[in-house]
């Protein structure tokens, strides 16, 4: 469904941006130019959502706060229930709990409006003061956590001992869920993925010479940017979720694409909605497939004084030639299992975690005969189990585990029918 529907956004969009480029080529006044490229985005946004949910898209309107502070104006948001109706106008006033997404619209996106657009998008992290978050807040944090950094969501009070990454990326990831997607579509601007991502990086660079860095910080960075058909997206494991690597920098915090736009917008939104309202995850079909991307902005976490910390980025420099070549998207599939490894995953799907000395799974070892230490490294690299400190447990909501028809042993989530629609699959090639 999410491809059906991102395909024709791609196909409306090149409509509007055609029937513009030939009736309104004359048109030269700035501020009209602004409002029919975000009514072109309004349009974008009211053919991706769903209906019977109480959502609207709004344009030039504000975002508020308990305290009654307001953000700047929003080219665009998409937000639930009616808001508040700015006297003598066509604006609103939303309260920033029901704001699903903000976009800043921009006709031409080069270095400048990128930087334009982080101010903008700033004010709406500078006002989500502290509230009681919604439970959906909640379930994205976790599974955005154990997505990105392969444990177990810690509780509160152990946060403190987290490890320097972990302890940040638990900040920054609550954070990633609490505010509203911030959004940056150019429709036209830089031609080329590889110009896109070289335009990003100078700019970066020029403000850090400048000395302003407010809206660089991982926190700050939008969840998305559109320029044309080429892309920049967050990795905050929401939904895109490339996992922490050993490397030094080892948070792949942006990634990029000359590809699908417009299912980049959609995945977000929808993903945020889906947690909000409950929505089956069956509107996203039966692919399961990990969008490829390539790696664009690292980061790692870096203590600055007793009491303060910052972030280190590093470039992947990538040739035109090398962003020029096909991407394929990686196909899910389940891990292949020796006898030992299904024994121990066995026993956590049944006991969901336990000590490491827990006299159950030490007597389980002993029985089986199991190198439990090399097992376990070999079912936390495969993201089927965490460990944290002493305590060892299962990492996958819905574990399934099956027998194919060649014999071979396979495990993996089932949580949206990924194991299900993979083996359904398998029968249907074998038979």
């Amino acid at each position: 469904m999410i491809n059906t529907i991102s395909d024709l956004l791609e196909q409306f969009k090149l409509y509007a941006l055609t029937k513009i480029e030939q009736d309104e080529s004359n048109v030269k006044h700035r501020v009209t130019i602004g409002e029919m490229f975000e009514g072109v985005t309004q349009q974008l946004l009211s053919r991706s959502v769903f209906k019977g949910l109480n959502l609207k898209i709004v344009q030039r309107s504000f975002i508020s706060n308990d305290e009654g502070a307001m953000s700047d104006e929003m080219d665009c948001m998409l937000v639930v229930g009616e808001g508040q109706n700015i006297s003598f106008s066509g604006r609103f006033k939303y309260h920033i709990r029901d704001v699903i997404a903000v976009f800043q619209v921009k006709k031409n996106l080069y270095a400048n409006d990128i930087d334009d657009s982080h101010q903008n998008l700033r004010s709406v992290l500078n006002i989500s003061t502290p509230r009681d978050a919604e439970p959906f807040v909640g379930r994205m944090h976790r599974d955005a956590y154990r997505a990105l950094v392969g444990k177990e969501l810690p509780e509160r009070s152990r946060v403190e001992n987290l490890p320097d990454k972990e302890k940040m990326a638990y900040h920054l990831l609550l954070m990633e869920a609490f505010h509203p997607l911030r959004i940056v579509i150019g429709y036209y601007g830089y031609s080329s993925e590889y110009s896109l991502r070289e335009g990003f990086v100078k700019k970066m660079e020029q403000n850090l010479k400048d000395g302003s860095t407010k809206g660089y910080s991982p926190g700050g960075l939008p969840n998305l940017y559109i320029c044309g058909n080429n892309t920049i997206i967050k990795n905050d494991g929401m939904p895109m979720a490339f996992p922490f690597t050993q490397n030094p920098y080892y948070w792949e915090i942006l990634m990029s694409s000359s590809e699908k736009s417009m299912y980049h917008m959609l995945e977000l939104i929808w993903t945020r909605l889906s947690y909000k309202f409950g929505i089956s995850s069956d509107i996203f079909g039966d692919d399961f497939d990990y969008e490829a991307a390539h790696p664009f902005l690292a980061c790692k976490v870096m203590k600055l004084t007793d009491s303060h910390w910052g972030w280190d980025f590093r470039y992947h420099y990538l040739t035109r030639k090398q962003l020029s070549l096909p991407m394929s998207a990686l196909p899910w599939k389940p891990y292949e299992l020796d006898v030992p490894q299904v024994v121990i995953l066995q026993f956590f799907q049944a006991q969901g975690y336990c000590n490491v000395s827990d006299p159950s799974l030490l007597d389980l070892i002993s029985r089986n005969n199991i190198d439990f230490e090399s097992t376990l490294q070999i079912l936390i690299k495969q993201r089927l189990l965490y460990q944290e400190e002493n305590e060892i447990g299962l990492l996958v909501d819905d574990l399934q585990i099956c027998i194919a028809g060649d014999g071979k042993i396979y495990a993996g989530e089932n949580k949206s029918g990924e194991m299900s629609h993979y083996l359904l699959n398998l029968i249907k090639k074998s038979g």
